[in-house]
């Protein structure tokens, strides 16, 4: 994840950069708002999935499947 700014402008834009370099716009107020949930969520002493179990997070909630090397390659 990136913050860029401008200073003489007084601008910035956050970014998140995947695996592959692409690079994407994400609003500032997506952003608050998940660190706000996460917030709330830790304050439950929920803690933050690791290894598989974020596979498993992002194929039940967000219908995500992993992409393999052999997916990127059409092999």
């Amino acid at each position: 994840m990136h913050v860029v700014f401008d200073a003489r402008r007084k601008r910035y834009g956050v970014f998140v950069e995947d695996s592959e370099g692409n690079i994407l716009y994400i609003p500032a107020s997506k952003v608050e708002k998940a660190a706000d949930r996460i917030s709330e969520l830790r304050s439950t002493h929920f803690k933050e999935a690791t290894g598989t179990e974020i596979d498993e997070l992002a194929r039940k909630y967000l219908g995500a499947e992993l992409v393999t090397e052999e997916d990127d390659y059409g092999e």
